[in-house]
């Protein structure tokens, strides 16, 4: 029974840098596409369209990563020590 609530709270702590990763992936296309006064600028409605659906699902994936990364981790604190 050890091992799997230690598997799961190793697994937990690598997800947290993975998730960090996303969000510095995404923070990065954003300003690539910053012109000189700081506006994001698009050549046509449907890159905007496809920027922001690629944006959205990696935030919304990126969260949920660390959202059951913080319950495993919240899981093996509960388990180990209540």
């Amino acid at each position: 029974m050890e091992d799997s609530s230690l598997s799961t709270l190793l697994y937990s702590i690598l997800a947290i840098p993975f998730v960090c990763m996303i969000l510095h992936w995404i923070k990065v296309r954003k300003d690539r596409r910053r012109n000189e006064s700081g506006e994001v600028e698009y050549t046509s409605f449907g890159q905007a369209f496809t920027f922001l659906l690629i944006e959205g699902v990696a935030v919304i994936a990126s969260l949920s990563i660390l959202i059951a990364a913080m319950s495993g981790i919240v899981r093996y604190v509960i388990h180990t020590y209540a």
